[in-house]
């Protein structure tokens, strides 16, 4: 078979091919490195300043539009078959853009050091969003901060922009015309070799799945808003990594009768605007998941895979009685959530088989009592202490079905099929949420580290609980 040992993407226009020990940088170190385009900034290295902001859009899609990712934890070789635009690439013929003279015209660059991932951050949002607010500049620039502590003027300056004058990013360059480099790369696996590292992208799942029972151990990337900061912070992903963005069917995203499905490269952005009019309980709660940046880049798929207790979707997922979608060399197989996660980052997955997708049910909104909560120490783009999920059907005061959820309260998310077995079938009443809160003390085992004490945790539980019983299940 033929593979070819590169990767190829445009930045600002220009088609650009890489291989060897650029593929493996952190993206922002080729734009600067290589590159010489300095106007991308590190700063934390973390996914959390946004200073590092680019715009990037995925080939496959001419609809597609371009969204703010975070270089500095995207590895180089995931931008493969990618448009790229740099701050750099914004101006054209001498001629600053719409957001980069709002900002001047506003003295919204100040020490202007952040200046260029706020420029890239608001130019995503006139991208993609209409009826521009206050509010809605706010919610885009959670993930860039200011170290002048002058936000005041950005947000002057975003309020500034003629949208009229706005264009869309994909006329900044002859995208129809670049695109058309990418077709014959599409169809070739890519195999990248730089000392004892490899990378891999099988354009199959029956490759994907030989490669990883030759190679166990093998690392799989997908928006690597994790593994991007544990590259960073000098831990070694292994020598074998595998992306599976070549294979078409990881970015399905569809309605099958009552299930909602999700491929495993589908972005939690995408998966956020599909979910508004179907689930949007669970849509809105992705609105404090984390910022733009990192929901433009972080999957469904990678946030379960990564194992974590406190993972914000798992909750919901196991309350939605989710089915996990694998391949491996037998073929494919589905195993229930509530099966698949055997313990802290431990599951029922073979040495040869992978994620390729999630299912999970949609809940009849107007027969059903829903809610999702997350807490943490910021609103915005932090890692929750505890997070929850309750979905309820309800019937005249009584609870015909329960289905409750907690994360953070120990090894692995856990779904309290006790406490949902003592409730369901019962009037809603004092004494009984006093038995179910009872019930969620005896069932968690939470323990104490710099997010918060095993009682605090044990407190915020019964806390949300009541929230929920109050506020929802009450209403």
């Amino acid at each position: 078979m033929k593979f070819r040992d590169y990767v190829v993407l445009t930045i600002n226009g220009k088609t650009r091919k890489i291989s060897g020990e650029q593929a493996f940088m952190p993206f922002s170190s080729l734009l600067r490195y290589e590159a010489s385009l300095t106007g991308t900034k590190v700063v934390c290295a973390e996914g959390d300043c946004g200073a590092c902001t680019i715009l990037h859009r995925r080939h496959s899609s001419e609809s597609e539009k371009f969204q703010a990712i975070n270089s500095c934890i995207s590895t180089s070789f995931l931008m493969d078959l990618s448009h790229v635009i740099s701050v750099e690439g914004l101006a054209h013929n001498n001629h600053l853009s719409e957001v980069q003279d709002a900002m001047i015209k506003n003295f919204g660059g100040q020490c202007g050091f952040c200046t260029p991932g706020f420029v890239m951050a608001l130019s995503s949002m006139y991208e993609n969003t209409t009826g521009i607010t206050e509010q809605k500049v706010k919610n885009h620039l959670t993930g860039n901060l200011c170290r002048c502590t002058g936000y005041q003027p950005i947000i002057n300056a975003a309020m500034a922009v003629d949208t009229k004058k706005v264009a869309p990013l994909k006329s900044c360059y002859n995208y129809s015309s670049l695109t058309e480099n990418f077709v014959s790369a599409a169809n070739l696996p890519v195999k990248i070799t730089f000392g004892e590292k490899e990378f891999f992208a099988p354009t199959t799942l029956e490759m994907a799945a030989e490669y990883k029972k030759q190679h166990p151990s093998v690392r799989l990337f997908s928006g690597a808003t994790d593994i991007g900061v544990q590259i960073n912070k000098g831990k070694n992903p292994g020598v074998h990594l595998m992306s599976l963005h070549l294979i078409p069917e990881m970015y399905d995203l569809r309605q099958e009768g009552d299930q909602i499905k999700v491929g495993a490269r589908v972005n939690l952005n995408a998966l956020q605007k599909f979910l508004e009019g179907k689930s949007p309980k669970f849509a809105e709660f992705l609105n404090i998941f984390a910022s733009p940046q990192i929901k433009n880049a972080a999957t469904l798929v990678g946030n379960l895979a990564n194992g974590s207790p406190i993972a914000d979707t798992t909750p919901y997922l196991l309350t939605a009685d989710a089915i996990v979608e694998l391949f491996g060399s037998s073929g494919a197989r589905s195993v229930a959530l509530i099966d698949f996660i055997k313990g802290y980052k431990s599951f029922d997955l073979t040495d040869d088989e992978f994620i390729t997708g999630i299912r999970f049910n949609v809940p009849n909104t107007k027969a059903s009592k829903i809610a999702l909560f997350k807490v943490s120490q910021r609103r915005d783009l932090d890692i929750s202490c505890v997070n929850s999920s309750f979905i309820f059907k309800t019937q005249n005061r009584k609870i015909e079905s329960a289905k409750i959820a907690y994360g953070g309260v120990g090894p692995k998310a856990l779904r309290l099929f006790n406490v949902e077995k003592a409730l369901e079938g019962q009037e809603i009443n004092d004494a009984l949420i006093s038995k179910a809160k009872k019930l969620i003390s005896e069932s968690i085992t939470p323990i104490s580290d710099l997010r918060g004490s095993a009682e605090f945790r044990s407190k915020i539980c019964l806390d949300l609980f009541e929230r929920f019983v109050e506020e929802t299940l009450n209403s």
